[in-house]
């Protein structure tokens, strides 16, 4: 995830947390392992068993009517973890790595309440981390954060699948309209804007000015399938299956305004369409309504931390 400002019209959907500085934190004593995440074959050769050695969860309270940062710092390959302005859904979130939809129903304050959270190992645990490869790297930052979170919050959880409606990402008739990695070089913009610092493989912006209402684009530079299925799952609010047997990477912008038609005024022919039509007219995709299995934690009791 990335830091971000609320308000500001650029929204990045990245997977590390961009970083500030790390304040003094409080030891955090050892607790059995958190029932884990159901395991892929990919994740099933690797058993997570880092935890965090020292650990500050404190509630803030920035204020709503000015700008403020959510975000922090949760880089893949270090122990540390730096986060300002989140709350219990945005840390169950990276704890095991859901969308909103998949999550039951939390108690009042989870929406209402943000934390301030800084955890950090001492350096073996970050020179182990060093070593790892990126699906290890992210099964231990994972784990870490679930033991946090049962220990803390006295978090207990479970599992559940169940059925529920999804898309199928496929092919539309006309075929793909995405463009091959490479093909749209970074404009002017998006180097004064990123500088030094990567470009995204995918994110969001909106143009602001006379723009702003016609609705936001997504701009992708070599983004995977994959990327743009979560993406897709985390706007529409359920899984996204992809379909298409495409396995490249690719560059495109898309241009949208609301999810569905139901979100969209159709009779305003200066806004860009929904989604669901903006996938199929400008990437030669569709979203398919289906039936399907959904991964659901269940949320058995949760708890405000005390204060450190």
């Amino acid at each position: 995830m990335t830091q971000c400002i609320v308000r500001r019209t650029l929204l990045l959907l990245a997977a590390t947390w961009l970083a500030f500085v790390v304040p003094t934190a409080i030891a955090q004593t050892t607790s059995p392992a958190p029932t884990a995440a159901p395991a892929t074959t990919a994740d099933a050769a690797y058993v997570p068993t880092l935890t965090f050695d020292v650990a500050s969860v404190r509630e803030s309270r920035p204020d709503t009517q000015s700008e403020f940062i959510v975000g922090g710092a949760n880089p893949p390959h270090s122990s540390l973890l730096n986060l300002s302005n989140v709350t219990v859904e945005n840390l169950l979130e990276m704890a095991y790595g859901l969308l909103p939809f998949q999550m039951s129903v939390l108690p009042d304050w989870d929406r209402r309440t943000m934390f301030n959270v800084q955890a950090k190992s001492d350096h073996s645990v970050d020179e182990k981390m060093a070593k790892l490869d990126d699906n290890d790297a992210r099964l231990e930052k994972q784990h870490m954060l679930q033991v946090l979170l049962a220990e803390r919050f006295n978090l207990k959880i479970h599992w559940e699948t169940r059925q529920g409606p999804v898309y199928d990402l496929v092919v539309a008739k006309s075929g793909s309209k995405l463009h091959a990695a490479g093909s749209m070089p970074p404009t002017a913009d998006e180097l004064k804007t990123f500088g030094d610092r990567k470009i995204p493989d995918l994110y969001q912006y909106q143009r602001g000015g006379e723009d702003d209402r016609r609705g936001y684009e997504f701009i992708a530079h070599e983004c995977s399938i994959q990327s743009l299925v979560e993406l897709f799952s985390m706007m529409l609010g359920t899984n996204v299956v992809d379909e298409t047997g495409l396995t490249g990477k690719y560059d495109f912008l898309l241009q949208y305004h609301g999810r569905t038609p139901d979100d969209n005024n159709g009779d305003d022919p200066t806004l860009w369409p929904p989604l669901t039509d903006a996938v199929q007219d400008q990437l030669g995709l569709k979203l398919v309504p289906a039936k399907g299995p959904i991964q659901v934690l269940v949320i058995d009791h949760i708890e405000k931390p005390s204060p450190n």
